[in-house]
């Protein structure tokens, strides 16, 4: 063989190997799974946090679905981060604890959590539970996603579908497809491997002790992607757990869908780039997979 053929035997068996993965992922997902479900202890603390910037319109409902879930005791913080209209207040009326965060230079998600989170250090949770201000849960979702937490001791991510808004186009229910295939087709699969998922940003609880000292404080536009990969190096990876989920829906215009795809698709790379030649490295040295 030529060193030419070599080098392109080389290229395709790389290019390759992610149709190989997805292959796998796809095969396993759809293997027998029987459902597991976990009763939390009744002294089980939960807080649920819920980082808002800008989220008047929506957020109401959000805590709607979330406050009839929990008992007396736990908490429902909203984080109104940088905010310029009147998120604090509908949240406050809607009957979430609400603090409020401004910062000029220090903008983004990741920040608004880390607000949220050292507040709560006042008094922690047992479990924190993240979600997004404008997603909907489902009934009892909470109780089964914490319990799953509880029992493993481990982070864990629930289902997160984003769903097509009602005369949505062709290219909006393509990319409802595209989301089942990467937020639940895939991390089933792995899950059926016994392997840890990516976290997605909502619908994702933390035992106190895995979440309390991570790095939170930061602008990352992945930070959920950031999140789990510092979970997995600190040994906790978070784990998938189909059988509760979360929704939202995709924005209605096609200039929102742009600059939100184009915002998960440069962080992907971003981090990709950046992380995962050392954790490659890293992987190899220690012998881990």
């Amino acid at each position: 063989m030529t060193t030419v053929a070599f080098l392109l035997s080389v290229v395709a068996i790389l290019l390759l190997l992610p149709v190989v993965v997805i292959l796998v992922q796809v095969v396993f997902a759809y293997l027998p799974n029987p459902r597991k479900f976990f009763v939390p202890a009744s002294h089980t603390g939960i807080a649920v946090l819920v980082p808002a910037h800008n989220e008047e319109a929506g957020i109401v409902s959000t805590i709607h679905s979330i406050l009839p879930q929990l008992k007396p005791g736990d908490r429902l913080l909203v984080v109104a981060d940088n905010c310029t209209d009147s998120t604090a207040k509908v949240a406050a009326e809607a009957g979430a604890e609400v603090i409020e965060r401004h910062h000029e230079q220090n903008r983004g998600k990741g920040f608004a959590l880390d607000f949220g989170l050292q507040f709560l250090a006042q008094n922690p949770p047992d479990v924190l539970v993240v979600i997004d201000a404008d997603c909907h849960v489902e009934d009892s979702a909470l109780i089964k996603l914490v319990a799953y937490a509880v029992h493993h001791d481990r982070p864990v991510q629930c289902l997160y579908l984003m769903l097509s808004p009602h005369g949505a186009g062709l290219k909006t229910k393509i990319a409802e497809f595209a989301w089942i295939v990467k937020n639940q087709v895939r991390p089933r699969g792995y899950a059926k491997l016994g392997l840890p998922c990516q976290l997605m940003g909502t619908g994702m609880a933390f035992p106190w002790g895995a979440i309390s000292t991570a790095n939170l404080a930061n602008g990352n536009i992945v930070e959920d992607m950031k999140l789990g990969i510092d979970l997995s190096i600190a040994g906790k990876a978070p784990l998938f757990y189909e059988h509760v989920r979360v929704t939202s829906y995709f924005p209605n215009t096609s200039d929102a869908q742009s600059i939100q795809r184009t915002r998960w698709e440069h962080g992907h790379l971003s981090m990709i780039l950046s992380q995962v030649p050392a954790l490659l490295t890293q992987g190899l040295m220690k012998g881990n997979k």
